[in-house]
């Protein structure tokens, strides 16, 4: 539930947080027109920016599909380590962009693909494991309730996450966002490091073996 409130503080204040970096990457739009015209551009602007940034993030999520449960680097995918490496990059990320903010607004199409690569990451790790993730931690017991909670935790965060980026922005300065966020993802990181265990053998699996020695049995 931790983990998932502090990447939904990060996933859905960052989307919220996209103009403010591609304003900085490349101004404002132009107002020297009519009102329907600069509508119009503001608009065009915007889908523009969102899908230079879909292109970066999405293909996060094919990648993961396509890595979890295999063995690569001698390392078995597992979610829960698909969610450490996620964390990670998205800490590495926020913390160039914060620390070298000023230098990177000068270079706009590096600005983008950085910022575009956090949100890559962050379907490829936590954005895709914090969901199944629940089914796999609890105990069939209290599996619904607890996954109940914290897809509550998440939507908490996520709303705290709308709410307070852009008057923390304004209050301390784009760069010291990016690395508040840095810090969040360090938190999480540490929170799915030393609590979140995936059990070697679960109710299912046993219930699985269960069945399979009954069936020998009878026959």
């Amino acid at each position: 539930a931790g983990t998932w409130f502090f990447f939904d503080v990060l996933f859905y204040g960052n989307t919220l947080f996209q103009p403010i970096v591609m304003e900085a990457a490349f101004g404002g739009s132009g107002s020297n027109n009519s009102d329907n015209t600069t509508d119009m551009q503001v608009l065009k602007k915007a889908a523009t920016d969102s899908l230079a940034l879909g292109a970066i993030a999405l293909p996060g999520y094919a990648v993961s599909a396509f890595v979890i449960g295999k063995r690569t680097c001698h390392v078995t995918q597992t979610p829960r380590f698909v969610q450490l490496q996620g964390f990670v990059a998205m800490g590495l990320l926020y913390t160039v962009i914060g620390s070298y903010w000023d230098h990177l607004r000068r270079i706009p199409w590096l600005l983008v693909l950085i910022y575009g690569l956090t949100f890559f990451f962050a379907n490829y790790g936590p954005n895709t494991t914090t969901f199944s993730l629940p089914s796999l931690v609890y105990s069939h017991d209290v599996r619904s309730t607890l996954n109940g909670v914290s897809a509550a935790a998440g939507k908490l965060g996520a709303l705290i996450g709308a709410t307070f980026f852009s008057p923390v922005s304004d209050s301390i300065g784009d760069d010291n966002v990016m690395l508040l966020c840095a810090a969040v993802s360090v938190i999480a990181f540490a929170m799915t490091y030393a609590f979140v265990r995936i059990p070697t053998t679960n109710n299912n699996t046993s219930t699985d073996t269960g069945t399979a020695s009954s069936s020998r049995e009878l026959t």
